[in-house]
């Protein structure tokens, strides 16, 4: 097998309030694919959220769980991905990424991260959040850069919409596929 990777699937990671969720969505419609979010499998798969999870089996079950939904989903052709914030910091899950397809970093400050995040904050837990949300980001932020460096393609996602963060990435991939030997 060739040391290509699949440029049929699409694969946001960084920080909670980068915007994957709303981004892979919006990728999605304008490449003609399908989008998948690995959270929400996770807790459609599981039945608990993620907040449950966590406080009954604690971050390495919740790991362990979205590393088998990651290898599942990731798997998909034609599919836009966007994951949760710690899965690109699993070594198992960052490698099966980066050779399953095109995979994006959704760069995110901690101040426009919690500002995106404030509002859902009460209705839905952030459990890797504690109680300093923007300290906890940005210590997030620093612990899984060198990780989230290892993606293909680096966006800012601060000043700009997901419709242009979607517009970038669908030019990506596009570019992508041109480039790519057949």
């Amino acid at each position: 097998m060739s040391g290509r990777r699949p440029v049929d699937r699409l694969f946001l990671v960084g920080m909670s309030g980068a915007g994957k969720s709303s981004v892979a969505a919006a990728a999605a419609a304008r490449l003609g694919w399908t989008a998948w979010d690995s959270d929400s499998e996770i807790t459609a798969r599981d039945g608990r959220s993620i907040p449950q999870i966590f406080a009954q089996e604690g971050e390495p079950a919740f790991r362990a769980l979205e590393r088998d939904v990651v290898d599942a989903l990731s798997q998909q052709s034609c599919a836009v991905g966007a994951l949760g914030g710690g899965a690109m910091a699993d070594a198992a899950t960052r490698k099966r990424l980066l050779a399953r397809g095109l995979v994006a970093w959704l760069k995110v400050s901690p101040d426009v991260a919690l500002d995106r995040l404030q509002a859902g904050l009460a209705d839905e837990p952030r459990p890797m959040l504690g109680d300093d949300p923007r300290r906890r980001l940005a210590d997030l932020i620093a612990a899984r850069a060198a990780a989230y460096r290892q993606a293909h393609v680096h966006l800012d996602t601060d000043r700009r919409s997901v419709a242009d963060v979607a517009d970038a990435l669908a030019a990506e991939v596009r570019a992508a596929k041109t480039s790519s030997p057949a």
